[in-house]
């Protein structure tokens, strides 16, 4: 019999009596706890907090990533564009080096220019064997590295190559795999991994980094939402946002819940005006993503994807009715010859579920693909013409000319975003028009420039300026222009400026 019956059974003064007794049973943590101590309550949160601190700092590392002096065209570009080629600003050297405080050309020993600290970032021990978390690019364009533990250890690779090794890297999400120690090192501390799927927005939120070169700090915060997608920093994007402060020096350290357990890899900032720091809008890659990626990388080196073959769009009130479906994705355009064309999908189906998954954006679909390797059989659940049917689709490997960004847009709508139209000639690549007022035109670019380069990347067709767009770290993309005979670099701010 359940309660209500049982209550329903008694006599009025009875149930009256009863329901007092189990009333005051269940008020009485309530009653405890506002008769408890406001400072002992505060100590216990605060003994959390120190007790999560003291778990994970050991498993959290100090990345130096050194560089040789910049040559060539990196001593023209003006000084707001240096840190998106990874460096703090133009090296400044010792004066005993060369005369002015310049390096000399070539070390005496082994004729090799030494490379210098560029910048610091944080990372992760995840096995302890020594393999370590952090993001790509924390390492990128390194000419060695240094990697120091709390316990105050250095591995560094310009001693010695096998002190850290690169395992492998991932652009594509912005993770990468060291391993310190050549396999001679045990049981070093590490943090486990979280479901990032069943962290809660509210959630506390503990970051531990070397912000502005301050090793080792922490700080605390909450989940401000999760899910973020669409910051133009990397290609496939599963972001927490917190407002735990992160600055410069935390990319690649962890992102943690009061268990201490990793929920994020720290990745970036937005933040307001010229400032550098915090302003409470910190970006984590979610720990599933990144223990999804870290594990191809230990495994193979590389990460592989697999891909359908579709270009698809959202679905607005318009188009729900006109396709009389509730929720899902619009297929727009199917690539001839790839999976969904070999399965049957066809423009103007409306796919509802990846597997078991529901998906209602774009980005949900992609990600509930990514679940998933190359080869494997997906079932795709769609709706076409009010038929509800479902498909098989043999997932091919995804390779570097397939285009997330035209699959979910087109190449249009990152022109837009640029505020130019673009021309392929015999010459290259080449502005055809700059909209007044848009992100083009307020870095002032000018019709008829040449685009020789985009984020470091050679660009000769307009796809290729896409492509390379989309790789824009910190919202700045980075273009390489001529001009009359005259090359010069010109930062294009996609947003909100933001840091890492």
């Amino acid at each position: 019999m359940r309660n209500s019956d049982l209550l329903g059974t008694l006599p009025g003064l009875r149930r009256t009596a009863l329901l007092a007794v189990v009333a005051a049973g269940l008020a009485q943590p309530f009653l405890r706890a506002a008769e408890a101590d406001p400072l002992v309550v505060a100590e216990s949160l605060q003994q959390a907090f120190s007790a999560v601190g003291d778990k994970a700092r050991p498993a959290v590392v100090v990345i130096a990533n050194k560089q040789t002096s910049p040559q060539g065209n990196f001593q023209q570009m003006p000084p707001e564009l240096w840190r998106f080629f990874g460096m703090p600003g133009p090296p400044q050297w010792p004066e005993d080096e060369g005369q002015q405080g310049r390096p000399e050309p070539r070390e005496r020993r082994g004729g090799k220019a030494r490379p210098q600290v560029a910048g610091k970032g944080s990372g992760v021990i995840i096995r302890e064997d020594g393999y370590i978390l952090t993001n790509y690019h924390v390492i990128e364009d390194n000419a060695a590295l240094e990697v120091r533990l709390e316990d105050g250890r250095a591995f560094d690779s310009e001693r010695d190559a096998k002190e850290v090794q690169v395992v492998g890297f991932d652009q594509d999400t912005d993770l990468a795999v060291l391993r310190v120690g050549n396999g001679d090192v045990k049981g070093l501390p590490t943090l486990p991994f979280a479901d990032s799927d069943k962290v809660r927005v509210g959630d506390w939120a503990i970051a531990i980094g070397a912000p502005f070169n301050l090793d080792y700090s922490v700080t605390v915060g909450n989940v401000s939402q999760k899910g973020r997608y669409d910051t133009g920093m990397t290609t496939f994007e599963n972001y927490i946002q917190t407002d735990a402060s992160i600055n410069p020096g935390n990319s690649g350290g962890p992102l943690l819940n009061i268990r201490g357990e990793l929920i994020g890899i720290n990745e970036f900032i937005v933040t307001g005006g010229m400032s550098r720091g915090s302003v409470g809008l910190g970006f984590a890659i979610s720990s599933n993503l990144a223990r999804q990626v870290s594990e191809q990388l230990i495994s193979s080196g590389e990460v592989t994807r697999p891909f359908l073959g579709v270009s698809m769009q959202p679905l607005d009130t318009t188009l729900s009715k006109q396709f009389n479906v509730e929720f899902g994705v619009l297929v727009s355009e199917v690539i001839e010859g790839d999976p969904a064309d070999k399965a049957g999908i066809r423009a103007g189906d409306v796919i509802t579920h990846i597997g078991d998954k529901a998906v209602r954006t774009p980005h949900d679909l992609l990600f509930a693909v990514l679940a998933y390797k190359p080869g494997d059989k997906i079932q795709v659940r769609l709706v076409r013409k009010n038929d509800t049917k479902t498909v098989e689709v043999v997932a091919r490997q995804r390779d570097k000319g397939d285009s997330v960004a035209g699959a979910i847009g087109g190449r249009q709508g990152m022109l837009d975003k640029l505020g130019m139209a673009l021309q392929g000639t015999p010459d290259g690549v080449v502005v055809a028009d700059v909209l007044p007022g848009g992100p083009a035109d307020r870095a002032e670019l000018q019709r008829g420039d040449r685009i020789l380069e985009v984020n470091q990347i050679e660009t000769k067709t307009p796809e290729d300026v896409v492509q390379a767009v989309s790789k824009t770290k910190d919202n700045l993309a980075v273009f390489y222009v001529e001009r009359r005979g005259s090359k010069r670099f010109v930062g294009i701010e996609l947003g909100e400026k933001k840091e890492h």
